[in-house]
Formats: structure tokens, C-alpha cells, sequence
């Protein structure tokens, strides 16, 4: 059994009480149990009890139970082996957001609606998971979905490339029910308000399918949680003793020698800065699923999400000293320094329709799909520093970014009935065809002249784009039953990408029933992710002090010859091995341990270049160069098409290594009669490992230069801590008459962290966290819900003092990482009602 070898107190105590518990509780099977499953086979009638492979099954009344504004945080709080990082940094990352499943890449992780692929968002990460694009799941209705099923498995060999940690499959509904649901709240501290309004329904068409639509609107306000400044660090330039003139602070913002501190000191905000926290964002979502019978054996569907969301992320507050350095007629504008906001405004669209039906022995599906991301990205109460002030513009449209994808599928699957088997075997085979396509268009001239916009610069007309890329897939499933207690699936996959080639994936599973209610079941398979469209076709180009920063295309020239590489498939080989106790009634249990190695890891380089502009040859990452060091940098940039000039620094995406995670799931559930109600609880936990089995090579032409390195230790604890190692959540529902009460319980391990000063580790302590909630049904259609989630206010602690840089100390008051799943927010309270229908 692989089992992560390092200290898991709590998990274990946690696993021997669930054990215990078994002879004290039953029931009937559950629900979810009983659920035919959509994922993770195309053999038919799969269920939860006798997959070969693990699937978790959330309601849609536990999404609305978590009390969550939308599906990406509902399913952080069911799922213990999904992490969703608190925003990292205050930029696009903080609006357009991912989680990531077994403490792999978000972009590892396969998203489907009603079994079809999902198109991804057209941001590209830059930090935390670089070059990672992925599905934005908090842009589909959460009150249009029925279930989620989660594969907790490689599933390449099905459905081609991201299905390396597992799958979410979102199955959305198709009932004549309806409802009206709205809830309201906001933290603690009183800011952070946020609300939602849902409305959906369906109708059976007169008995001839199904017609089912759904409409959303929430709002998040934002919520702010940064330290104050420290009294010492000064904010307005100095005031120059020998004739009253300003003048630019010393280091640190300290005073200067020969100058008092400028009067506005004394009516400064303390605390201007806020952009630690949460975002405002609004965004409408819309859904509709249906199916029309055109015969007793053929029906026509279609389904189809629209979502518009405009979001506003606070950056870095740029002080009255910083205007004056930089721009003195600005000070007219803000004479008390500014807060820019990167905002956007995006609209996000899929529709897929098809036919399918039964014939000759065959069940068959004709799908297509179409799915589009579009983002306006600006910056708000900003300025450019090259521009004449007060005058000039402070609002700029800084560019737009579009993705979509075109995917059409042919499936057909029929019964096999040959000798020797306890059950017909079921054949599968498929087509698939995929074309994708990126585009980049260039901000306003205003946004990137000179040093561009302050805290984001409009994209370059360079760094406009327009690629496009197509796929071709053939696969084939053959699931067969040998003996009554064994089932075998088998899938392999063929794919031809016209951008790097041909990739073969294969899947094999069993399940073995040892003994009544007990089953034993594996998985061998290999998969792939291929590096997005976007990620291949990003460059980007900032100003910092009058230095160019390029974020270069991996197939430019620029960046080839500074060593880059055409992205590489990430490559992934994973098995998984459990044990399912599946009772008649009675508590349910099953425990999967798992080994996923990927190799190519995406990731980014080194930061390659010369900075000139503090008068001293610095390199990429402020270390001073020596002349000879500093010629041989020029001379590469040159070489590779660049101007130096002042300075210029380089970088771009790149594979960078091959990591191994080993895990283990457990989940355990129970629903039985107390005190005149019904009690049911799950548990389930994670615990993963990943750790480095190879760096790639430093590029030849950069071997030798100073600080160059494919990964280095920050970008290797990126890599490898994000996540937790552990997550543990118990989940505690009663009802009883028209009261339902919810208490869960969640436990984030430790995080083990970079302290850059010493190059050594600190860690941010485990935390639990409490949410409850109380609901009481006024009539049948009618009922209310008052909760809380993080009940006792739970935060990180802060930083170590010697984890932080000299600078930091300096500035603020105190300092918290922000990375982990907790967040810096606290507790918040939240008011439901649901009319049903």
C-alpha cells in the first residue's frame, strides 16, 4: 500500500474512529450510492457501489447547504482532496480563480457538463501555477445543476488531455421542478457583503422531454484586511529645511537629512492600502438543458451556460513620495497617492447540442459543442507616469483576451454477449474533433506608452496574437465481467494535436468483490495535458522603472535563443488502489491510496537580463553583475534580437521537471435514525506527498550565467506545497420535522513555506475551521436558513518577523501569507430563503 511516509496524527486517529463507529450505526443505502454514473466509463449502468474506480457524488442541496456564493468554493468545502488557494496576489488571478485536485495543477484536472468537455478561461497564471489555464467552474449556475461527480482518477484514455488528477463532471438538471432561492450576509468585521438570487424550473414538454432553465445573479463587495503602515515610514516627500522645497524620501521612506516631515503626515491614512482580502466582483449567470423525443429511440438535446461577470481587483497603493519621484503633476490629481484597480469585464458562453438514440443493437451519440471566454481587461483610478498630469487620463483599456473551442464527438457502445462471461461485455468506440483558437488584441496607445499604466500596462501591439490549433481523437472501451465478483474495463486512446504530435493513452480497472459488501478495485493508466493554446501563445511586456520586463513567447525567436524549448505534453502515469465496504445498510467506507508521476511540469524560467536602472548592472533578480558578466548578458540579448539599452529582462514558460504525488482517500458515510430524526454523517479525508524526481537542464546557452537555474527553490515549493497535506472535513446533518441543522467540521494541515531570507522552511500552523448552519421549513414549499461559515473567525497566523524582508518590516505592521486555503477574511454569516416549486 503506498502510503505518504511522514506524520499524520490526527488522520490516523481520525480513520480509527471511523472504524469504530461501524457497529454503532445503519441504514439503507444511500442516494448517491444508488446514482448511475455518467463519469469515468462508457459502459453503462456504473454506480458509485461497483465502480472500478473512486467518484465522489455532491447534491445540489449540499452545493446549497455550503452557503457559498458559487460552485468553485461549494466544492472546496466538500472535497477534502481539492484545494482552492486564497488569492495570492492582487491581480487577474484574484478574479478569474482555480482549485486543483490532489495538489496537482488546477489545469490537471478535466472538467465536463453533462459529460462534454468544458472550454477553459482565456487567462493565463502567471504565478502560484504558471502557464496553467484552466475551466472557470465559478461562471456556471449553481442553481441549474442537479449532481457533481467527481472522479478521483486518470481518465485520459476516455476523454484525452487534463484528465490526470481526475474529473468533474457537472450534471445539470432535468426536472419539472423549480424554485426561487436568495441569501445574503458579509464577515464579521462588516465588510465583505455578499448576496445572490437563483431562480430555475422545468417542465416535461407534455411528456415528449424535458425542458429545464435557470437564472443567477451574485455579488461579492470587497473585503480588506491589510496592515497598517508603521508611524516611522513616511508617506509625502520630505520638506527640504534650507527653502521649503519637496523632496523624495531615503530609503525605506525614512527623512532625508536637512528636511522635516511634510505636514500632511499628520492627517495621512494610516492604512491605505487594500488589497489583501477580497474583490468586488458581480456576475450573471444563465443555464438551460433540454431534450425533445423525436422517437421512442432517438432524442434531441442541447444545453447551453452565458455568463457576464465585472470585477475589480485594489493593487499596490502608490504613495503621495512614489507620484513625486515619478511624476510631480500627478500630485494635483492625488495629493494623497492612489489605489489603481485591474478590472475586467468578461462574458463567458457554451452551448452543445446533439442527437442520440438506440439502433441495431447500438446506443449512439452525435454531439457538438462550442464554448467561448471573452475578458475586457482595464485599469481604473490609475495613471502613466509618462503622461502630462493633470490632464492626461486616468481610466485605460489595457487589451482583450479570447478563447474558444469547437469540439465534435460520434460515441456508440452496444453489448457483447460472448462465451464465458457472467454478464454481456459492453464495447465503446468514438471520434472526436477538436479546433481551438486564442487572440490577443492590443490595448489603447495611452496604456502602454512610455512606462504604461500604472500597476498593469496595455498589451503591446506585439504581443498580439491570433493562433489556433487542431486535434483528432480515435478511442475505443471494452468492459467485461469474467465472474459475477469481477468486473475489467479496459480504454485506450489515440490523438493527433497539430501542434506537437501524436499521444496514445490507455486505462485498465478492476473491481473485485472478495466477500459480501467488500470489494477490492485498481487502476493502472497514462495520460497527458497538453500545454494550452493560450500558455503557448502568451507574451507579454511590462515597464518596471524604465526597464522592459518580456515575458516571451516559448516559440519566438527572442526567447529560443535564450534557451527556449516548443512546450512539451505534460506526461503523467498513475495507479490506484482501494477497498470499498458497500452494506446493504450500515455505514459505507472506502479507502483509495494513489501514485501520479507527471513528468514536464510547466513552470517558468529564470528571470534573464540586466537592470541599469539604479545606475548599478544588476541581474533578473537584483544581484549586482560584474563587468564581464554584465557584457556577457548583453551580448546574449543581442544575440537574440533585443536591445539592452537602459536594461531589458526576459523570461518565458518552460517545462522544468517530473514530480511523483502519493496519496491516500478516505471517505466514510452513515444515515440512521435519533432522537425522532434523521442523523447522517460523512467523513472523509486526504493526505498527499509530491516530491521532485528530475529538474530539467539549464539551457546551453545560459549555463554559466549567474542565478540561472530551470527551478529554482521558490518556484520548487510553488510546485510542491501548495496545498495542504492533509485535509480533513466531518460533516454532521440532522433533521427533524420541518428543523434541519448542519454542522461541519474542516481541518487544513500544516503549510510548509519558503523563508527567502534564510533559504530554510517555516510553516503556517494546521487550522480547523467550523461551519453550521439552522434551517427551519415554514410550509412544504417554503423555508429559511441562517449560518456561518468559519464560525470562530479562524486566519493564518502571521509571518515569522525573520521570514520577512528588511523592507517589509519597515513598511507595514505585520505581514500574513495569503497562499494557503484558509484566507485572511474570517468568519462570515449568511441569511437564506428557498421557495420551492
Amino acid at each position: 500500500m503506498l502510503v505518504p511516509q511522514h506524520r499524520f496524527g490526527l488522520p490516523r486517529r481520525t480513520i480509527l474512529a471511523l472504524l469504530l463507529m461501524q457497529p454503532m450505526l445503519a441504514m439503507a443505502q444511500t442516494e448517491e450510492a444508488q446514482t448511475v454514473l455518467v463519469t469515468g466509463a462508457r459502459a453503462s449502468g456504473r454506480t458509485v457501489d461497483n465502480s472500478a474506480a473512486p467518484v465522489d457524488i455532491i447534491s445540489a442541496q449540499q452545493l446549497q447547504a455550503s452557503g457559498k456564493l458559487n460552485l468553485l468554493e461549494a466544492l472546496d468545502t466538500a472535497l477534502p482532496s481539492f484545494n482552492l488557494p486564497a488569492r495570492v496576489q492582487p491581480d487577474l488571478g484574484s478574479i478569474v480563480r482555480a482549485g486543483q485536485l490532489r495538489n496537482l495543477d488546477p489545469s490537471h484536472t478535466l472538467i465536463l457538463v453533462n459529460g462534454k468537455r468544458r472550454h477553459s478561461t482565456a487567462i493565463v497564471n502567471e504565478d502560484g501555477f504558471p502557464g496553467s489555464v484552466a475551466p472557470d467552474l465559478a461562471l456556471i449556475p449553481t442553481g441549474a445543476i442537479a449532481r457533481v461527480e467527481v472522479l478521483r482518477d486518470g481518465a485520459s484514455a476516455i476523454y484525452g488531455s487534463d484528465a490526470i488528477a481526475g474529473v468533474i463532471n457537472i450534471i445539470l438538471k432535468s426536472d419539472d421542478s423549480g424554485s426561487i432561492s436568495g441569501q445574503t450576509g458579509r464577515s464579521y468585521k462588516g465588510d465583505g457583503s455578499n448576496s445572490y438570487a437563483r431562480i430555475d424550473g422545468g417542465s416535461r414538454l407534455n411528456g415528449l422531454g424535458f425542458l429545464h432553465a435557470s437564472a443567477e445573479f451574485n455579488h461579492q463587495s470587497p473585503a480588506v484586511r491589510n496592515f497598517a503602515l508603521n508611524p516611522g515610514y513616511l508617506s509625502y516627500p520630505a520638506v527640504r529645511n534650507s527653502d521649503g522645497q519637496l523632496v523624495r524620501l531615503g530609503p525605506n521612506n525614512s527623512l532625508p537629512a536637512g528636511a522635516s516631515p511634510n505636514p500632511a503626515e499628520a492627517r495621512r491614512n494610516g492604512n491605505p492600502w487594500r488589497n489583501l482580502g477580497l474583490p468586488e466582483s458581480s456576475t450573471a449567470t444563465f443555464g438551460l438543458n433540454a431534450g425533445y423525443d423525436l422517437s421512442d429511440s432517438v432524442q434531441l438535446y442541447g444545453f447551453a451556460t452565458y455568463a457576464r461577470r465585472d470585477a475589480g481587483s485594489a493593487q499596490n497603493f502608490r504613495l503621495p513620495n512614489t507620484i513625486f519621484n515619478n511624476n510631480k503633476g500627478l500630485l494635483a490629481v492625488y495629493p494623497d497617492g492612489f489605489t489603481p484597480f485591474e478590472t475586467t469585464r468578461e462574458q463567458d458562453f457554451a452551448l452543445t447540442g446533439g442527437v442520440k438514440g438506440q439502433g441495431a443493437g447500438w446506443s449512439w451519440d452525435l454531439s457538438a459543442s462550442y464554448g467561448k471566454d471573452d475578458i475586457d481587461v482595464g485599469v481604473e483610478h490609475s495613471a502613466n507616469y509618462s503622461l502630462t498630469y493633470p490632464g492626461a487620463q486616468t481610466d485605460f483599456y489595457i487589451g482583450n483576451q479570447r478563447y474558444s473551442r469547437w469540439v465534435l464527438n460520434a460515441d456508440a457502445r452496444r453489448p457483447l454477449a460472448l462465451p464465458g462471461l457472467a454478464q454481456p461485455a459492453e464495447l465503446s468506440v468514438g471520434l472526436e474533433y477538436s479546433r481551438e483558437q486564442q487572440q490577443r488584441s492590443a490595448g489603447e496607445p495611452a496604456s502602454y506608452l512610455g512606462g504604461g499604466s500604472s500597476a498593469l500596462s496595455g498589451y503591446l501591439p506585439v504581443d498580439a496574437s491570433d493562433t489556433a490549433r487542431r486535434s483528432h481523437a480515435a478511442y475505443a472501451g471494452l468492459s467485461v465481467q469474467p465472474l459475477p465478483v469481477l468486473l475489467i474495463d479496459a480504454a485506450a486512446r489515440a490523438e493527433r494535436y497539430s501542434d506537437f504530435g501524436n499521444k496514445l493513452s490507455g486505462r485498465l480497472s478492476s473491481r473485485y468483490e472478495i466477500a459480501p459488501a467488500w470489494a477490492l478495485r485498481a487502476t493502472v493508466s497514462n495520460g497527458f495535458h497538453a500545454p494550452s493554446l493560450v500558455t503557448q501563445s502568451y507574451s507579454n511586456t511590462s515597464d518596471h522603472a524604465g526597464v522592459p520586463y518580456l515575458l516571451a513567447q516559448p516559440t519566438s525567436a527572442a526567447a529560443r535563443a535564450l534557451g527556449a524549448q516548443a512546450l512539451k505534453p505534460e506526461q503523467a502515469r498513475s495507479l490506484t488502489a482501494g477497498l470499498v465496504f458497500s452494506p446493504a445498510s450500515g455505514p459505507r467506507l472506502a479507502l483509495d491510496v494513489y501514485q501520479i508521476d507527471v513528468d514536464n511540469r510547466l513552470g517558468v524560467s529564470s528571470e534573464i537580463g540586466i537592470d541599469r536602472s539604479s545606475g548599478i548592472a544588476l541581474d533578473g533578480n537584483g544581484t549586482p553583475l560584474s563587468a564581464q558578466q554584465a557584457a556577457t548578458i548583453e551580448n546574449l540579448l543581442r544575440g537574440a534580437g533585443l536591445t539592452p539599452g537602459n536594461g531589458l529582462v526576459a523570461h518565458y514558460f518552460a517545462n522544468v521537471g517530473d514530480t511523483r504525488t502519493r496519496g491516500l482517500d478516505v471517505t466514510a458515510e452513515d444515515s440512521l435514525k435519533f432522537a425522532s430524526g434523521r442523523l447522517r454523517w460523512t467523513a472523509a479525508l486526504n493526505l498527499n506527498k509530491t516530491t521532485l524526481t528530475g529538474i530539467a537542464p539549464v539551457p546551453a546557452v545560459l549555463q554559466g550565467l549567474p542565478n540561472i537555474d530551470t527551478l529554482n527553490k521558490s518556484a520548487q515549493y510553488e510546485l510542491l506545497y501548495r496545498a495542504p497535506r492533509d485535509k480533513e472535513i466531518l460533516t454532521l446533518a440532522y433533521d427533524q420535522g420541518p428543523w434541519k441543522v448542519q454542522l461541519k467540521e474542516t481541518r487544513y494541515g500544516r503549510l510548509k513555506r519558503l523563508n527567502n531570507n534564510s533559504g530554510g522552511d517555516y510553516y503556517i500552523p494546521a487550522a480547523f475551521v467550523t461551519d453550521a448552519s439552522i434551517g427551519y421549513d415554514i410550509t412544504r414549499q417554503l423555508s429559511l436558513t441562517v449560518g456561518a461559515n468559519n464560525l470562530f473567525n479562524r486566519k493564518p497566523s502571521q509571518l515569522p518577523l525573520d521570514a520577512r524582508s528588511s523592507a517589509n518590516l519597515a513598511q507595514y505592521s505585520g505581514a500574513v501569507d495569503n497562499s494557503g486555503p484558509l484566507g485572511v477574511v474570517g468568519g462570515t454569516w449568511y441569511a437564506r430563503a428557498t421557495l420551492r416549486f
